[in-house]
């Protein structure tokens, strides 16, 4: 009695493994695309945090200041007791206060002003340093991104400026 075992010949199993060695590929390829472009998202968001994350601390700093001052290489943030230093660098700024922060940023073209005019040089009376507007782009993904902050001081605040205004 000749019993014949059922299986799959040769050629059949040559067939199906390559139709799954062209579906693993398939598979391995995909996923590595995904990977790529879930990197890439990534990157750019952490990039935009930090972006973001400056501009709130800008944003606070101005709006809580009793006064703002040019210094050489930033902005001097003055407020109660406490104080902020911002040094803007091509590649980076960095924010002093009780901490030290880090921006990784390309900052161009950074202007401060006192009612609308440029402040170039650092004068020794700290007080003639004073700004109410800084200006700056951010080159983001070679794009720029202009951005401005104010500081509207009160009037007292402005009469210490200079005590002759009030005669």
């Amino acid at each position: 009695m000749n019993k014949r075992v059922k299986a799959f010949t040769i050629m059949e199993i040559t067939v199906v493994m390559l139709i799954s060695a062209i579906v693993i590929g398939i598979a391995y390829t995909a996923f590595n695309i995904i990977g790529q472009s879930y990197r890439s998202f990534q990157h750019k968001n952490e990039e935009l945090a930090v972006l973001i994350r400056l501009d709130e601390l800008l944003r606070k700093d101005f709006s809580r200041a009793d006064t703002i001052s040019k210094t050489a290489g930033g902005i001097f943030v003055k407020t109660g007791t406490d104080s902020v230093t911002y040094a803007f660098e091509p590649d980076f700024t960095v924010r002093t206060s009780t901490i030290i922060d880090t921006f990784k940023l390309n900052v161009q073209d950074v202007t401060a002003s006192f009612e609308t005019s440029p402040i170039t040089t650092i004068d020794p009376v700290s007080e003639q340093n004073r700004i109410d507007e800084l200006d700056f782009s951010i080159l983001f993904e070679n794009e720029k991104i202009p951005y401005t902050y104010y500081k509207q001081y009160s009037s007292a605040n402005l009469i210490e400026r200079n005590p002759n205004a009030i005669n």
